[in-house]
């Protein structure tokens, strides 16, 4: 149990000090010749991902524009959630020495496959993907 405790707060510290540096290159002026599209799902497919526009939305939220964060893809909002309350909440349970990220975690793992979350949930995924082919993101 220890172990994969370990292992999940390891991904997510990795997954958010990522999704900083990712962040951080694509609001940075200097860095805008630079950075370019690198979905690999789009490069070999020509088809955006369900998650393409995420950083984009992001970025629009960041500057206000709440209507374009969503238009981008709503997928954005959540990410932008975890990117500033995983690393908080990875914080607290390593200074005071508990586990609630993990046992939440667990938790949303075991709901989400509930075929009464999970079908609902893939079609929104689904309808979020056709959404981002129609408008050609």
């Amino acid at each position: 149990m220890l172990e994969r405790r370990r292992n999940l707060y390891g991904l997510l510290a990795l997954f958010c000090v990522a999704g900083y540096v990712w962040m951080t290159l694509n609001i940075d002026r200097r860095f805008e010749t630079h950075v370019g599209p690198v979905c690999v799902f789009k490069k070999v497919t020509t088809l955006p991902c369900p998650s393409c526009g995420s950083t984009r939305s992001m970025k629009a939220i960041l500057e206000g524009d709440l209507v374009a964060g969503f238009s981008w893809n709503p997928m954005g909002y959540l990410l932008l959630v975890m990117l500033l309350v995983v690393p908080w909440w990875l914080l607290y349970d390593l200074l005071m020495k508990r586990d609630t990220l993990h046992r939440v975690y667990r938790q949303a793992e075991q709901m989400v496959l509930k075929p009464v979350i999970l079908w609902p949930g893939l079609l929104l995924v689904v309808a979020n993907w056709i959404w981002n082919i129609v408008k050609g993101v």
